[in-house]
């Protein structure tokens, strides 16, 4: 009667074990439109105790996922067309969209027909004390934290290959829906001499623990400097005067609106649920 009893408790538990292992490849499977605004908020006084550095280090991870179709505001700030050589560097970094058996295709920019906040993008140009830096929305799947990639996210005015919006989101599912923003919006200003920003302070150490000391620009490479020129045949620089991070992680709702806010800059953040159909299906 024992072993019976046994033999029950353990089927059960692998019962149990299959429903749970189950349940979560459902999860990893789940696929989500994802809409995202970006926006600025007005320059205003504030006693806040955030403290904005001078100088930004953005840091770049090995592979990312680039929104394919995602059209770019140009300026007159913005750079020459990439060469060759850039665009194979970062064709590398970069994966390639994902495709369903139903032909839904993953991190592809969805028209404005699709977008479901086009009432919050106007009501936003319609005001004085706010401009749109990004807005973009797109079908994926949702992946749990362990195989997460980040999603790069550029917007706004351009100066050189740079953009006032840059950074990083991650979108994962651990037992409920996460999103991690590393973003910051940067303000620029034109240079013939990069090293010109650095404080006095910095000038009586060596032109190494100068650099260092940046921490907005690898300014020894001449790639960097590169992505920061004002055109291929200028001596001028576009270089980061200050910059505001947003780095967050909190729970979300599907079908909710989510605001992310700090003084310099905000996102309003829609995740709607897909609902596949299996090809069988009517």
């Amino acid at each position: 009667m024992m072993r019976n009893n046994l033999t029950l408790a353990t089927l059960l538990s692998l019962s149990l074990w299959s429903a749970t292992v189950h349940a979560e490849d459902q999860a990893e499977e789940r696929w989500f439109q994802v809409e995202i605004i970006a926006f600025t908020n007005a320059d205003v006084e504030t006693d806040s105790p955030e403290a904005w550095p001078s100088y930004s280090t953005i840091e770049t991870p090995e592979q990312f996922i680039q929104i394919k179709g995602v059209t770019e505001l140009l300026t007159a700030n913005s750079a020459q067309e990439p060469t060759e050589e850039e665009l194979a560097e970062l064709e590398e970094a970069t994966l390639e969209p994902q495709m369903t058996e139903i032909n839904l295709e993953a991190f592809v920019a969805l028209s404005e027909f699709e977008r479901q906040l086009n009432v919050q993008r106007l009501s936003l140009e319609g005001s004085r004390s706010h401009r749109v830096l990004f807005h973009e929305a797109w079908n994926q799947p949702v992946p749990n934290r362990d195989n997460v990639i980040p999603i790069r996210i550029d917007g706004g005015e351009k100066y050189g290959r740079q953009a006032e919006l840059q950074g990083y989101i991650d979108l994962y599912v651990e037992r409920y829906l996460h999103l991690n923003t590393r973003l910051t919006f940067l303000e620029y200003a034109k240079s013939q001499d990069p090293f010109s920003f650095f404080s006095e302070s910095n000038t009586s150490g060596s032109a190494t623990d100068a650099v260092d000391d940046f921490g907005g620009l690898s300014l020894i490479n001449a790639d960097s400097l590169l992505n920061n020129r004002v055109s291929r045949k200028s001596d001028d620089y576009f270089i980061s005067t200050s910059a505001a991070a947003m780095n967050e992680n909190r729970r979300m709702r599907s079908k909710e609106l989510h605001y992310f806010d700090n003084p310099k800059f905000g996102l309003i953040v829609l995740i709607t649920p897909i609902e596949l159909k299996q090809p069988d299906e009517n």
